[in-house]
């Protein structure tokens, strides 16, 4: 994994939009920060870019910063827009479809 932009060993702000670009026909993630306890990443997709089905061994929160995204979890479709907020329990089947270019933070809860 890349080296994360913030440590908790020290201050750090930044404007999460300016953070990372959506690049044409892409999938970007930029790791932001590790704990013990949690994993935060910056995803940036661009429109119709997707995660095919997956599993984590973690519960998980997903944050849309901009753009829609629709979200397979355990089988439910979840239609998320700016500012919505969706949580995963962790060994949770779950997809992402990008329908417009769009930026979110991805955080793993790590029990």
């Amino acid at each position: 994994m890349a080296t994360c932009l913030f440590s908790t060993q020290s201050t750090g702000q930044a404007n999460l939009l300016e953070l990372v670009t959506v690049e044409p026909d892409g999938i970007v993630s930029k790791p932001l920060m590790e704990t013990r306890g949690a994993k935060v990443l910056l995803f940036a997709l661009d429109a119709g870019q997707e995660l095919s089905e997956h599993t984590s061994a973690y519960a998980a929160s997903v944050h849309v910063l901009d753009g829609r995204v629709q979200l397979l979890v355990n089988g439910k479709e979840h239609a998320l827009g700016v500012n919505d907020f969706l949580v995963m329990p962790a060994q949770a089947p779950h997809s992402v479809i990008a329908e417009s270019a769009t930026r979110m933070l991805l955080t793993l809860f790590i029990e």
